[in-house]
């Protein structure tokens, strides 16, 4: 299990409700993003606090300066975020699971915390394998809507406009599975998934599920010590 306890600190002088409502705003596109094994810890913690020794005029909600204010934080919380997947017990892939064209935001929110959380799909990412029928799997079970002869899934590399589909309109593609496992192998890159419905999308940073993992937290009765975590 990763636990998070996040502590971002700010000289600036920001009014404390408009430095909550930043806080809230980076933290819903960030740490409330990302996944390593589905669980969370009931001391799963982000605070954020503010000196004001900058001595800048106060920002409050109504301040020009809260853009920047907000982008920075947006920037420093999702690195961190990042970080805690790839910190993750022995992980060795970075996924980013991008879903698109669901009918809501909630729905398409619903399809990429399936599909991130999902055992199987996560120990097919630690073998490289883009299998997509795991995938769908993880789609049917969630509940968002779906019409299957809709459904595109593709992968890429991080930062790459070059997606391989596997499945365009709920039909496998000609593009090959060596092809495929060209990207799914490497250290990080993207799964793309359209259900082509309307306009809602979400995302989701995630990581593979390894032997490591399962070695790190099962535990050894005849130690203690590593009992209890």
């Amino acid at each position: 299990m990763r636990r998070c306890s996040v502590f971002l600190t700010t000289d600036a002088a920001i009014e404390a409700k408009t430095l909550q409502a930043a806080l809230n705003k980076a933290v819903a596109k960030s740490f409330n993003r990302i996944t390593v094994d589905g669980d969370m810890s009931t001391n799963d913690t982000v605070l954020a606090l503010a000196n004001g020794r900058a001595g800048n005029p106060p920002i409050t909600s109504r301040s020009r300066g809260l853009a920047a204010f907000q982008a920075a934080l947006d920037h420093v919380a999702l690195d961190l975020a990042r970080k805690i997947v790839l910190d993750g017990e022995g992980v060795s892939r970075f996924v980013t699971v991008r879903v698109g064209g669901a009918r809501t935001c909630a729905d398409a929110d619903a399809a990429a915390r399936a599909v991130a959380n999902s055992a199987l799909v996560k120990t097919s990412w630690c073998g490289g394998d883009p299998n997509w029928g795991r995938i769908l799997c993880a789609l049917g079970y969630s509940t968002a809507q779906l019409v299957e002869s809709r459904l595109d899934v593709g992968y890429s590399l991080p930062g790459s406009r070059r997606i391989l589909y596997s499945l365009k309109g709920g039909r496998p593609t000609s593009v090959s599975f060596k092809a495929l496992c060209g990207i799914t192998t490497a250290a990080a890159f993207d799964l793309h998934i359209n259900l082509n419905l309307g306009g809602g999308a979400a995302l989701m940073y995630a990581a593979d599920l390894t032997e490591a993992y399962v070695d790190f937290n099962k535990g050894d009765v005849n130690d203690p010590t590593t009992l209890g975590g």
